[in-house]
């Protein structure tokens, strides 16, 4: 192996670095309108599942056209989940001002069953509308059905997402270094577990795989789909 070569593992390295750092940087320029955090997070992991995949990338170029792509869909589906979100949060805190009660008890239990089913499925939902091509009532049931049915992987997810997001509450510097690379740092590693959780359900993304057979159903069906869904 040459040492200037491409595929020097060095190389590769840095290579990896540079992606995650523009992941990070695009990622957060087309989040700061808050509306559009649904295409930005889109976007990052089109990107991150493309590097992933061993694909020749530009995440320029790659990140930009999913964003424009997915941005009327991912936009209607963050329109929908924050909402719901803000209602659970508000929930749980009204039930956590009365601790002292039995009824609050009970109440909190269940706030926090919901929450739990809140957050699994957001965690799904923009890496399926990365990959998955449905309209957003299908998207939001699969990435429902494929958080339950790979509830390790997805309870995993969501003791990491929970502890980051407590870590970034306490320490603000490590939020400023979250912002600058670490967004995208976690999207490639959630992408890989994410990538493991999809292949169950098309083989096509399976790495080095040619583009034009992302689409191929693992059995046909008489409406051929783009992409594969769960039934």
């Amino acid at each position: 192996m040459k040492i200037f070569s491409a595929e020097n593992p060095v190389f590769r390295f840095i290579s990896r670095i540079g992606d995650m750092f523009m992941l990070s940087f695009f990622w957060l320029i087309t989040s700061l309108p808050v509306i559009t955090l649904g295409a930005s997070t889109t976007a990052a992991y089109d990107c991150a599942f493309k590097i992933l995949r061993a694909r020749d990338t530009n995440v320029f170029k790659d990140f930009f056209k999913s964003f424009k792509n997915n941005f009327k869909q991912a936009t209607a589906l963050w329109g929908i989940m924050l909402p719901i979100g803000a209602v659970i949060a508000l929930d749980l805190y009204y039930w956590a001002q009365k601790s002292e009660s039995q009824m609050a008890f009970f109440m909190n239990a269940i706030s926090l069953g919901i929450a739990l089913l809140y957050v699994s499925t957001l965690l799904y939902l923009f890496p399926v509308q990365a990959i998955f091509e449905n309209p957003v009532k299908k998207t939001l049931s699969t990435a429902f059905f494929m958080a339950l049915q790979n509830w390790p992987n997805t309870l995993l997810l969501v003791v990491v997402s929970v502890g980051i997001s407590y870590v970034l509450y306490i320490l603000p510097i490590v939020l400023y270094l979250f912002l600058l690379i670490g967004s995208g740092v976690f999207t490639m590693i959630y992408a890989v577990r994410f990538l493991v959780i999809f292949r169950k359900y098309n083989e096509a993304l399976m790495p080095d795989r040619p583009e034009a057979v992302d689409g191929q159903e693992l059995k046909p069906e008489k409406k051929p789909r783009k992409k594969k869904v769960i039934r």
